[in-house]
C-alpha cells in the first residue's frame, strides 16, 4: 500500500495510471471541491471488506486551501499501511508542504499533455495500436480540430478506427471529428485577419450550427482579439513566445497561433475589432432591434 500524487494536465495518463494502481479494486472515490479532508483520512484508515486493501482516489486537490492540505500532510505523517491514497492534481508550488510530505512517505509523477506535433506523433501512434494508419498530416488536423485536448483525440481517433478502412485521410476526419468552439474562432480569426469574408462567414455559419448562443459567440471573439492585441504588443517589444504564453498564462501552442495572427493584423485592425465586437455585445444584450445572427452576420462584414 501507498501513497501516489499525480499532478499534470495529461488526464488520459493520469486515468491510465489510477487504473494499474487500483488493479481492479473497488474505489473510494472523492472529489475535493466537495469533501472535507477529514472525510478523506477517515476513508483511508477503514478497512477494505474483500481483504485487498483500500483504495482511495482524491480528484482536484486545487480545489483545497492551504489549511485542507495541512491535514492532509498530518495523515502522511503515518498513513494507513492497508490503503492506497491516490491525490490528482495540476500543480503544487515547490514548497508546499503537502508535496514534501508526498515524496518523503510515497511517489510523485508529474504528467504533462503533449501539444502541437508531439500531440500529433501521440495520435499516430495511438492509432497504430487500434489498427489504423494516420499520417502525420491527418494528425495534425485531428489535433488542431480537437484544440491539442488530448482525451478528445484519443476518443475521435477510436471513432476513425472503427470509420476508416485501413488508412484515415483529412475527409475522414471531417466527417467524424467536428471541431470544438476554440478551433472554429482561431480558424475564424485567421479568415478575418486575410480578408477571406467567405471563409469567416462560412465558418461563423459552423459555430452557431454548434448550439453555441450568439452572445458567447461574440464574446470569446473578442476575447481573442484582446489576446492578440496584447500578445501584439509583447512580441513588439521583443518578448519570446514562451515570455508571452507565461505572461498570457496560456499553453505555448496557444501562443505561436497568436504570433501567427498577429503578423496579419495591425494595431488598427484590432483596435476596431475590439470595438465593434463590444458593440455587437451591447446589441445582442437589448441594444439593436435587429435578430442576433443578422446583428452577428454584419459585423462579420464590417470586420472583414
Amino acid at each position: 500500500m501507498g501513497v501516489y500524487l499525480l499532478l499534470g494536465d495529461d488526464e488520459e495518463r493520469k486515468a491510465r495510471s489510477v487504473e494499474m494502481l487500483r488493479k481492479s479494486r473497488p474505489a473510494d472515490v472523492y472529489d475535493a471541491a466537495e469533501t472535507p479532508p477529514e472525510a478523506i483520512i477517515s476513508a483511508c484508515n477503514s478497512y477494505s471488506l474483500f481483504g485487498e486493501g483500500t483504495f482511495v482516489l482524491l480528484k482536484n486537490l486545487g480545489s483545497w486551501n492551504a489549511t485542507q492540505k495541512a491535514k492532509i500532510v498530518d495523515y502522511l505523517k503515518d498513513p494507513s499501511p492497508d490503503t492506497d491514497l491516490v491525490m490528482l492534481g495540476t500543480k503544487l508550488g515547490a514548497r508546499e508542504k503537502l508535496l514534501v510530505a508526498a515524496k518523503e512517505v510515497g511517489e510523485v509523477h508529474n504528467f504533462e499533455q503533449p501539444t502541437g506535433k508531439a500531440l500529433a506523433r501521440w495520435a499516430v501512434g495511438y492509432a497504430k495500436k487500434q489498427g489504423l494508419v494516420m499520417p502525420e498530416d491527418v494528425a495534425q488536423g485531428l489535433v488542431t480540430r480537437c484544440s491539442n485536448d488530448k482525451v478528445r483525440v484519443l476518443r475521435e481517433t477510436e471513432k476513425l478506427a472503427l470509420y476508416a478502412a485501413e488508412m484515415a485521410t483529412m475527409e475522414d476526419v471531417e466527417v467524424l471529428c467536428p471541431p470544438d468552439l476554440q478551433s472554429n474562432i482561431f480558424a475564424f480569426v485567421d479568415a478575418l485577419g486575410m480578408g477571406n469574408r467567405s471563409k469567416a462567414l462560412g465558418l461563423l455559419e459552423a459555430l452557431v450550427r454548434t448550439g453555441e448562443p450568439p452572445l458567447r459567440i461574440v464574446h470569446m471573439i473578442r476575447r481573442q482579439f484582446r489576446l492578440l492585441a496584447r500578445a501584439k504588443a509583447l512580441f513588439a517589444g521583443g518578448a519570446s513566445r514562451s515570455e508571452a504564453a507565461s505572461t498570457l498564462k496560456i499553453p505555448s501552442f496557444v501562443a505561436r497561433k497568436l504570433q501567427e495572427q498577429a503578423q496579419k493584423l495591425s494595431e488598427e485592425d484590432l483596435e476596431n475589432a475590439l470595438a465593434l465586437t463590444l458593440k455587437l455585445e451591447n446589441g445582442l444584450k437589448g441594444g439593436s432591434d435587429l435578430e442576433n445572427e443578422l446583428q452577428v452576420e454584419l459585423a462579420i462584414l464590417e470586420l472583414s
